[in-house]
């Protein structure tokens, strides 16, 4: 496959393992994969700071962070879309509005991800708080809740048009972003940055906000893992994120 120019993976449940550790043979075979000339990237829902910590020892050439409201090509940022410091204001308090004084959010940005659950979120590196004084942009506001009506009300805030909201498969929770904070969106501006087609990329990933990346590019992997909704845009499906599945795919097919 001498037409791929770039490789993009989602973190949690695709380059990760459970543990959110990346074994050492995935980043030798990523290693081995840059030394060829291909890039590669990381697109996920985390925000950049707690997803650059998590990297360990990795150099991605592309950071596709906050589910697609920030890219960065090495160190230079070229995309970013956000909620501005009045809108993230507003869904912050139409979430306890409408979801109760105790209701769990979080928000997330280019400085962090800050939450007030009482609970372990399965990320190290979060910034506890009450959201009473927040006063900051943000790329997602997630709440934990499956109730998409709920969700609606709180997008409604600001305009629900304005809004792409997705739940996760793995977690009882709803992320909310600008409406062309996504991945794909984010995709299409990196690849107009670098003057390159999208055909020229695979892209790997398991939940619901990756199935758009996996259409969009030249190849979309899902993983064995991946939820049924993801495995039906793929073009192929690889191992499992605990059997190095994205590694394995790049060892059989670019190396």
């Amino acid at each position: 496959m001498e037409n791929i120019s770039l490789i993009l993976s989602d973190l949690d449940g695709t380059l990760f393992h459970d543990d959110k550790s990346i074994s050492d043979h995935t980043k030798q075979v990523i290693a081995e994969t840059q030394k060829k000339g291909i890039l590669f990237g990381i697109s996920t829902s985390r925000a950049l700071v707690n997803a650059s910590r998590y990297l360990d020892g990795l150099t991605p050439d592309v950071m596709i962070t906050n589910g697609g409201g920030l890219v960065y090509y090495k160190e230079e940022k070229i995309y970013s879309c956000e909620f501005t410091k009045d809108e993230a204001r507003t869904l912050i308090d139409a979430a306890f509005k409408f979801g109760g004084k105790d209701f769990t959010i979080s928000v997330d940005n280019e400085n962090g991800l800050y939450c007030n659950s009482k609970e372990d979120l399965g990320d190290r590196y979060w910034t506890p708080t009450d959201f009473s004084d927040f006063n900051e942009p943000a790329m997602k506001v997630c709440v934990e809740t499956l109730d998409k009506q709920l969700v609606e009300k709180i997008a409604s805030s600001i305009g629900i048009d304005k809004i792409d909201f997705l739940p996760f498969s793995d977690i009882p929770w709803y992320k909310m972003s600008k409406k062309n904070a996504t991945k794909e969106r984010a995709i299409e501006n990196l690849c107009s940055y670098l003057n390159l087609p999208a055909e020229k990329i695979v892209a790997f990933g398991d939940d619901f906000n990756d199935i758009g990346m996996l259409k969009i590019c030249g190849k979309g992997i899902a993983m064995e893992n991946a939820i049924g909704e993801v495995k039906s845009v793929a073009d192929e499906i690889c191992p499992s994120n605990e059997n190095d599945g994205v590694a394995r795919w790049i060892q059989e097919h670019l190396i």
